[in-house]
């Protein structure tokens, strides 16, 4: 992911394979769990929103479409571990050692237990063994970058 405007959509731009996968809008916690979602549109023209859902006590980011969710996630049992599920396909994001200021800022994107991907926080990046959904990648760098509120214990970067 990397930046490619500063006040106008889009501000960023998701590539794979070199090619341009989808252009986003603002990433903001307030823009996302509070106000109108952040905007994407995908390559074909399509276009959803990173919104928030609650489930219980939480807030948590899902994708939507006109059509209706394209995905959500979550935090699950662990500390600091997320779950992201869409329509064909779940995928656990999971830290590589220590995660906080010091640490290395590496997740891994596990599916049936198996790694599938390290992401990247930092560098927003993503290296797949496998095709990994759109969906799947703006969620992990969504709850990478603003966890889920309402439950600080699993936010990223706190010890």
């Amino acid at each position: 992911m990397r930046r490619i405007g500063w006040l106008a959509f889009p501000q960023y731009e998701l590539t794979t394979e070199c090619r341009p996968a989808a252009q986003l809008g603002r990433d903001s916690s307030m823009w996302i769990f509070f106000g109108p979602g952040r905007r994407i549109r995908l390559a074909d023209g399509e276009e959803w929103r990173v919104k928030a859902a609650t489930t219980g006590r939480l807030i948590v980011p899902v994708i939507r479409s006109e059509a209706g969710t394209i995905a959500f996630s979550g935090p699950l049992h662990s500390k600091r571990s997320y779950g992201i599920t869409g329509k064909d396909f779940a995928y656990e994001v999971v830290p590589h050692g220590r995660v906080g200021l010091g640490g290395a800022g590496l997740w891994g994107l596990r599916r049936h237990q198996v790694e599938v991907a390290v992401i990247d926080a930092r560098r927003r990046a993503i290296e797949a063994t496998e095709p990994i959904p759109i969906a799947a990648a703006l969620l992990a760098f969504t709850v990478l970058t603003h966890g889920t509120p309402g439950d600080v214990d699993l936010m990223p970067g706190r010890d």
